[in-house]
């Protein structure tokens, strides 16, 4: 990569990305988005006359830095435009005037365990003395299961009520951020419907490309179950071949995440890869002329975004296609050997259409995984050398783990905080294993409409994901299998993906100078890690969470800490790793913490538990039973906080005569109506009062 002259998109990609990133960001730099895109336009039409005037190549540099320029304003505008809340038919601009909406479900509706789930595309509002407004923005409904909201499909038109719900952010420490993951998905609102709070227009309204995708792919999957899959081995064919993940097993997905072999599962640059390469080789008899050659890649081409069609055009099977659309068009126009370029084209397009595909999770994990294979796999490869053609091949594939392992894995220590120790090992298998299985998959596929055939190849690709699933389930159950927990912050991410990039262009451009950056960066993000680890061993809180059906009050004294729960959270894993993990990730704390129930009594050396009081560091936490306490005790009992759960009915001259409590705090299980009587009640007792269904609170008792 000496010569930057031939990677023109390298160039354009990284000001446009620059600008996209800024204006997501940064939000206090608020410019007018029209005013920049006159400015860069201005800028660049004063660029191209200076070069044309000037023609002298010491100013050469003057249209790149403005074209630079130019770029990076464009991904800043081109951001603030696509941002749903700038639409100058935004629905909440005129949500008080709405009594229901019309919306057009924007893609097919996935079944979860008590509803269905779907995003509708508002379409027109309606008032009670207004006629309709087009309005403009998309929402998450949810619905409980029933023939006829079965019966919906993409494109149908349904009415629902007002109002439309914010959607809420992060309640707890480190929490994930539902709100930010849909808003850059331009979903900014939700609804609850029952059954009776909706209606079937009985109008479809469908993109036809879409609408032909989706009932295409319905059809292969009717056809997969037709030919003899069913359970596991179906939902893991029909997500390995057409991107429907709808019927994967919970357990399966774990296994599959824990064996480093997630990336299986997503119709994906490799099953691409495997069709392009097959398809190239059945081709082969079309490489003697020129026009054969064209015709060629023109098949290849038309082949490869037919899968993209009965896969659901999802977002991955895009970034896929694309990039192999400008593969072959490079091979086209003689430019073969520069893959990067043709990479990041594809990128740049993608930002084009979406900017907030920036802040997708997939499409960073993929773009740099792809990368990390092109430049690093080879120099990674040439390190050992086998004579041994199987053990040579078992290296090859090793290599091409190892590339993708090393690109991916800043983004997975700081979006999952997580390890995959076998992905190497599962790799060597999965690889050769899913090669068979995408292959004969596209074959039954084929061959899915005649009888006995279909279930002979089903049986073969019955057989191949049974072993499949095999080899993951006993990678997954080795000791050590994932590490979780991994946290590092956004100043060790930085250092980690300078690290890479620095690593990419020291084996780029063969240059060992880089190698000093890159040691560089790599100490500088272990001094800020052992410097939180330092202050880990430090710290001393008490946390109590907000989380809607549960109680939870962590005692955290350094690296330990002790739980406080009610039994149902106890055994919901799901809850604990949504709301609480991130947090325990982040302090350095055991993500299988001693827990103890309300009615268990405990004491080690920094907290003691008896009965419904609770002391640590010199504070106590009391949990609210007035029939405990009250009757027992002749004198107030001194407590910093006072826990308020469940239903129980607001008696804050009970609270007042049973204890001297500095706060008092309503837990995220108690009703909204009595919470509100609790806190108007301590309000007219002048009791200070914190409402945990707002977020958690966090006692920092180190400061």
């Amino acid at each position: 990569m000496n010569d930057w002259s031939k990677y023109p998109f390298v160039r354009m990609l990284l000001p446009f990305a620059l600008g996209i990133w800024c204006s997501s960001c940064l939000p206090f730099l608020h410019i007018q988005s029209i005013s920049l895109v006159f400015l860069a336009l201005s800028l660049l039409l004063f660029s191209f006359v200076a070069s044309v005037t000037l023609k002298r190549q010491r100013f050469s540099w003057l249209f790149g830095a403005v074209m630079s320029s130019y770029l990076f304003m464009a991904g800043y505008a081109l951001t603030c435009v696509h941002e749903a809340e700038s639409q100058k038919d935004y629905f909440r601009n005129y949500a008080d005037d709405a009594t229901y909406y019309v919306a057009r479900v924007y893609d097919d509706p996935t079944e979860r365990e008590k509803n269905i789930r779907m995003v509708l595309q508002l379409e027109y509002q309606f008032g009670d003395s207004l006629p309709s407004r087009p309005v403009a923005g998309k929402v998450m409904a949810y619905i409980p299961k029933s023939d006829s909201v079965f019966s919906l499909r993409y494109g149908d038109l349904v009415a629902f009520p007002a109002p439309i719900r914010e959607v809420s952010g992060p309640k707890n420490p480190e929490e994930f951020d539902y709100r930010a993951y849909l808003a850059r998905k331009g979903i900014t609102g939700q609804v609850f419907l029952r059954q009776d709070e909706w209606l079937d227009l009985q109008t479809n309204n469908a993109n036809p490309i879409y609408a032909f995708s989706y009932r295409f792919r319905d059809v292969l999957l009717a056809s997969l179950q037709r030919s003899g899959l069913s359970d596991n081995e179906f939902g893991v064919a029909a997500a390995i071949l057409l991107g429907y993940d709808d019927n994967l097993a919970d357990d399966v997905r774990k296994n599959y995440v824990a064996a480093g072999s997630m990336h299986i599962l997503c119709v994906s640059g490799m099953h691409v890869g495997i069709i392009y390469l097959l398809a190239s080789f059945l081709l082969g008899f079309l490489n003697r002329k020129k026009w054969q050659k064209t015709l060629k890649q023109s098949l290849l081409l038309a082949l490869i975004w037919l899968y993209a069609l009965i896969a659901g055009l999802s977002p991955s099977i895009l970034r896929s296609a694309l990039m192999i659309l400008f593969v072959i068009i490079g091979e086209l126009i003689r430019r073969k050997g520069f893959i990067i370029n043709s990479i990041a084209a594809s990128a740049f397009v993608l930002l084009c259409v979406n900017p907030n595909n920036l802040f997708e999770i997939g499409f960073l994990l993929s773009y740099s995984a792809v990368i990390g294979i092109v430049v690093l796999q080879r120099p990674i490869y040439n390190l050992l050398y086998f004579k041994n053609k199987l053990l040579d091949r078992a290296w090859e594939i090793t290599a091409v783990a190892l590339s993708a392992q090393i690109a991916t894995v800043p983004y997975t220590l700081f979006y999952f905080n997580q390890f995959t120790t076998y992905f190497w090992l599962s790799n060597l298998f999965m690889t050769p294993i899913s090669f068979v299985v995408v292959i004969s998959g596209m074959v039954l596929l084929l061959v899915s409409w005649i009888p006995y055939v279909n279930t002979l190849v089903g049986y073969l690709v019955w057989g191949a994901v049974y072993v499949m699933n095999w080899v993951v389930e006993k990678v997954e159950s080795l000791p050590f299998s994932i590490v979780k927990g991994l946290y590092i912050s956004d100043f060790e991410f930085t250092m980690l993906l300078l690290a890479f990039v620095l690593l990419l262009l020291m084996v780029s451009l063969r240059k060992r100078r880089f190698l000093v950056a890159v040691l560089s960066s790599l100490l500088l993000f272990m001094v800020s890690l052992t410097v939180r680890m330092y202050q880990a061993d430090n710290q001393n809180a008490i946390v109590v969470y907000s989380l809607r059906n549960h109680t939870a009050v962590d005692f955290v004294m350094g690296s330990n800490h002790i739980l406080l729960a009610d039994t149902a959270l106890m055994v919901d894993e799901s809850t604990i790793d949504y709301s609480l993990k991130g947090s325990w990730a982040k302090h350095h704390l055991s993500q299988h913490p001693q827990m103890i129930g309300f009615e268990e009594d405990f004491e080690n050396d920094y907290l003691c538990k008896k009965s419904n009081l609770a002391s640590f560091d010199g504070k106590l936490l009391a949990l609210w039973d007035d029939e405990r306490l009250t009757d027992t005790l002749s004198y107030r009992l001194p407590a910093d906080y006072l826990l308020v759960m469940g239903r129980q009915n607001p008696d804050i001259q009970s609270v007042v005569n049973g204890y001297e409590a500095k706060m008092l705090l309503i837990d995220g299980t108690v009703p909204r109506y009595l919470a509100e009587k609790w806190m108007a009640q301590a309000a007219e007792k002048q009791l200070p009062v914190y409402d945990l269904s707002t977020g958690a609170l966090v006692v920092d008792l180190g400061e």
